[in-house]
C-alpha cells in the first residue's frame, strides 16, 4: 500500500480478529520503529513483543482502551509491542522520539493489513511484574496489534472531539478539516 494511503486510511483499532500475527511481520513492525529518527542519536527505545496466548490475557488485564467499548469478548489483540525507554539512553527529547518511532511502527503494521491501538494509559507496574522489566527501563507505551474486527470511519468534526458508534456499531472518528488547521506563511 502506498505511504500516503496508508496515512489516511490507518485508524486506531481496538477490536480484533482472532487471529495471530506472524512474527516476521512483528519484527518488521519494530525494525520500522527502530529506524525512526532519534533526537542526538541517543536511541533510547528498546521494544519487547508479547504474543505468547499466555502472557496475552495477563497484558489485556493491564490496558486503557476507553470507554467506547465494553464487551472485547473474542476481541482481545492478538500481539503486543511494548515501548520501553533506556533509563541510561533517556534525552531531552525521548517523547518525540517515541511518538515518530510508533508512528513508523503502526504504518508498517497497517501496510501489512494489521491493525493498531497506541495507548499510554496501562497499568505500568503491572506489565513490569508480567514481562519482568528491569527498573532501568521506563514502560512508556504500548501498541495492541492484530487484524481488524471492525472499520471505524473519519468524519469532518461538527461537535467535540468524541469518537462514538452509531446504530450499526461503526466506530465515528471526528477529525478537523484541513481548512481549520493549515496557513500558508504565517496567520
Amino acid at each position: 500500500m502506498p505511504l500516503p494511503e496508508a496515512i489516511r486510511t490507518r485508524r486506531t483499532i481496538r477490536l480484533y480478529q482472532q487471529k495471530p500475527v506472524p512474527w516476521k511481520d512483528l519484527e518488521e513492525m519494530v525494525e520500522a520503529a527502530r529506524l525512526a529518527p532519534s533526537a542526538r542519536n541517543l536511541q533510547p527505545l528498546e521494544y519487547v513483543i508479547v504474543d505468547s496466548p499466555k502472557l496475552l490475557k495477563e497484558m489485556f488485564s493491564c490496558m486503557g482502551f476507553g470507554g467506547l467499548i465494553s464487551d472485547f469478548k473474542g476481541k482481545e489483540p492478538a500481539a503486543y509491542v511494548v515501548v520501553l525507554v533506556n533509563k541510561g539512553l533517556k534525552g531531552d527529547w525521548t517523547s518525540h522520539d517515541s511518538g515518530m518511532a510508533v508512528e513508523n511502527l503502526v504504518l508498517a503494521a497497517w501496510e501489512k493489513g494489521i491493525g493498531s491501538c497506541i495507548l499510554a494509559r496501562i497499568n505500568r507496574d503491572r506489565i513490569r511484574e508480567i514481562l519482568r522489566i528491569p527498573e532501568k527501563y521506563e514502560i512508556d507505551l504500548v501498541v495492541t496489534l492484530g487484524y481488524p474486527a471492525e472499520k471505524p470511519v473519519i468524519e469532518e468534526m461538527s461537535a467535540g472531539t468524541d469518537y462514538r458508534r452509531d446504530s450499526k456499531g461503526i466506530l465515528r472518528v471526528p477529525k478537523r478539516p484541513l481548512r481549520e488547521i493549515l496557513r500558508r506563511n504565517g496567520f
